[in-house]
């Protein structure tokens, strides 16, 4: 408690500080907590990240099928899911040739790696906005499929993230014209 003395400001923030406990840094923090995403956006991003989503494979104490929902051939896993499988990776394709970003992605990891340098221009935010937009859309889509048993195609789902995606650059940008999407 002495030495809380040299510490200014309020003393309950001064006690959370020294009570708190300090977990692991992510690199991909700010990626994953972009503050022009969706928060429901981000939540699913931050639980992909983590690995936490609840993919089939994860679920053994159910009796249920692990093959994926989009392909019907390989287990459902996070790495499948978002990047393995053919009908997403078809959507990553389409989205990245939209947005004209040339880089390989196969992991989540690998995704946010070039996302992490603490840019703040209007191309870094989209590019992170990009990445937790798609991660949402794969999740809802493989969750209705599986709650709702309905089947969207590819250029559905790509037709709504465009919809996300110029909604969210036009609320938060206001000469949203200096970005070049087609």
């Amino acid at each position: 408690m002495r030495s809380w003395e040299n510490f200014d400001g309020p003393l309950f923030a001064n006690t959370y500080k020294y009570l708190r406990v300090k977990g692991i840094y992510m690199s991909w923090d700010n990626v994953v907590w972009e503050y022009w995403c969706l928060p429901r956006h981000n939540f699913i991003l931050w639980l992909a990240m983590l690995r936490r989503l609840k993919t089939r494979d994860t679920l053994w104490f159910i009796e249920t099928k692990t093959f994926c929902v989009f392909c019907r051939h390989h287990e459902e896993n996070h790495s499948h899911l978002f990047f393995a499988c053919n009908w997403t990776s078809l959507l990553w394709r389409k989205i990245k040739t939209w947005l004209k970003i040339s880089r390989c992605m196969a992991t989540l990891s690998s995704a946010t790696r070039g996302l992490i340098l603490g840019k703040k221009n209007l191309e870094a935010r989209m590019r992170r906005v990009f990445l937790s937009i798609n991660v949402y859309l794969v999740w809802e889509e493989r969750n209705k499929r599986i709650f709702d048993n309905t089947c969207n195609l590819v250029e559905l789902l790509f037709h709504k993230f465009q919809v996300i995606f110029y909604m969210i650059l036009h609320f938060h940008k206001k000469n949203h014209f200096i970005i070049n999407v087609m």
